[in-house]
C-alpha cells in the first residue's frame, strides 16, 4: 500500500462515517498466541496442528467477529477469515483524563461447531488462561469487506444485504492493539480477561534489569548474550584441534553449535580422547550441523537442527535415528537433546574462554 492509495482509503472511511446512512459498522477481532504458544515446553504437548512442509503461524491468530446481525457465518476483509462467536469487548474508549484504558474481553468457551473456537480452547486447556496474548481490533464498515466469488471469499447472499458494496481492506476505522493481562472471571460459560496497552507501564518495575549476583540474564543466543553466529575458534569453549567438526561452524553466516543441557552436561564431548559427554566427539563430528527443522527429513543421532523464534535460533541434537514429523517435533525429549544454558557461570565458560559475557553480577554480596 502506497501513500496515495492509503489516502484513498481513509477519505472513504471518513466519507462513511459522516454520510446519513452509513453501513453497518464490523469489529474484527484477532487473538495472537504465537508467542506465549511458543513455550519450548507447551510446543512438546503439540498443541496446534501441522500442515505439511507450512508454518505453524495460521493456527496460532484466531480471527472472530461478533456482527452477527448482518451474518452467522464467516467474513473475509483482507482475504482473513473472522468466524462469527459470542465475543465481547468493553471499555477501550480513550478518555482525557490520562488514564490508559485497559479493557475487558469477554467470549464463550463453548465449541460446539466451531472449530477455530476449540482450537483456542485447546490453548486455554494447556495454559491455562490467554495472559500474554496479542488482542486486535480491525473496526470498519460493511461495505468495504471482500468481495463474493470469483473476486473473493464472501458469500453473494451477504453482499447482497450491503448497499453500495465497495471492496477496499485499507479503509478502516482504528487498529488497536492490546495484550491479556489476567482473567478476571470464568463460569461454566464464558470467560473474561483484562487487556493492557502495550505502554502502559503500570506493572513495570524500574530498574527493569535486576542485580542478581548467580544467575545471568540474557536471552541464550540472544541480545548480550553473543553466542551466535561467526565466532571465532580462540574464544569458543567447546572446539578443539582433533577434528574438525566444530570448527566448520565458525564460517560466515554458520550457528554457533550446540554445546550443553540446562544441567551443564556435555552433548558432545570435547574431543576422541576426552568422552565427557552425552554423545561421544565422533557423533559429532559425523553428523549434519545446524541446519532449520523441517519435517519429512531423515535424522540421524547427533544431527543439529534449530528454530528460530524473533531472532532468536533454538538448537537441538538427535537424541535417535527418525524421520521429521510433527509427533517429534523439537523439544520432544525422546527424540532431542535441547542445547540450553544453565545461566551460570559455568554454562557461560563452557562457551566462552577469557573474558565471559556473563549477565550476572557475580561480585555483589547479598544483603540480610
Amino acid at each position: 500500500m502506497n501513500t496515495t492509495t492509503a489516502k484513498s482509503s481513509i477519505k472513504k472511511a471518513i466519507k462513511e462515517a459522516a454520510a446519513i446512512d452509513p453501513s453497518s459498522i464490523i469489529d474484527f477481532f484477532e487473538i495472537d498466541v504465537t508467542d506465549i504458544q511458543f513455550d519450548l515446553s507447551l510446543i512438546d504437548k503439540k498443541v496446534f496442528s501441522e500442515e505439511k512442509n507450512k508454518s505453524l503461524r495460521q493456527d496460532r491468530i484466531f480471527r472472530f467477529h461478533n456482527s452477527v446481525s448482518l451474518t452467522t457465518r464467516e467474513i473475509t476483509f483482507n482475504d482473513k477469515t473472522y468466524i462469527a462467536i459470542p465475543i465481547g469487548v468493553e471499555g477501550m474508549e480513550i478518555s482525557s483524563t490520562g488514564t490508559l484504558p485497559r479493557p475487558t474481553l469477554s467470549l464463550s468457551v463453548k465449541p460446539e461447531g466451531v472449530k477455530a473456537l476449540s482450537q483456542l480452547k485447546a490453548v486455554l486447556e494447556k495454559i491455562g488462561d490467554l495472559t500474554g496474548a496479542k488482542f486486535t481490533r480491525i473496526r470498519t464498515f460493511a461495505k468495504f469487506i471482500d468481495a463474493s466469488f470469483p473476486d473473493g471469499k464472501n458469500s453473494a447472499k451477504l453482499i447482497s444485504k450491503i448497499k453500495n458494496h465497495d471492496p477496499d481492506p485499507d479503509a478502516i476505522l482504528s487498529h488497536d492493539i492490546y495484550f491479556i493481562d489476567r482473567k478476571t472471571n470464568e463460569s461454566a460459560q464464558t470467560l473474561s480477561f483484562e487487556m493492557a496497552s502495550s505502554i502502559d507501564l503500570e506493572n513495570f518495575g524500574v530498574p527493569k534489569r535486576l542485580v542478581i549476583q548467580d544467575k545471568c540474564q540474557w536471552q541464550y543466543r540472544g541480545e548480550g548474550c553473543c553466542y551466535t553466529a561467526n565466532l571465532t575458534e580462540e574464544i569458543h569453549g567447546v572446539s578443539n584441534s582433533e577434528g574438525s567438526a566444530f570448527k566448520n561452524n565458525f564460517k560466515t553466516n554458520r550457528s554457533a553449535p550446540p554445546v550443553a543441557t540446562s544441567s551443564d552436561e556435555r552433548i558432545f564431548g570435547e574431543s576422541i580422547s576426552n568422552a565427557n559427554g552425552i554423545l561421544t566427539f565422533s557423533q559429532g563430528s559425523n553428523a549434519q550441523h545446524a541446519e532449520p527443522w523441517a519435517t519429512e527429513e531423515e535424522y540421524s543421532i547427533g544431527d543439529q537442527i534449530y528454530i528460530t523464534k524473533n531472532g532468536v535460533e533454538y538448537h537441538f541434537v538427535a537424541k535417535v535415528a527418525h524421520e521429521s514429523s510433527i509427533s517429534n517435533l523439537p523439544p520432544n525429549k525422546s527424540f532431542w537433546y535441547s542445547d540450553q544454558c544453565s545461566k551460570s557461570i559455568k554454562g557461560c565458560k563452557l562457551r566462552f574462554k577469557g573474558v565471559l559475557p556473563f549477565g550476572g553480577f557475580p561480585a555483589v554480596n547479598k544483603v540480610q
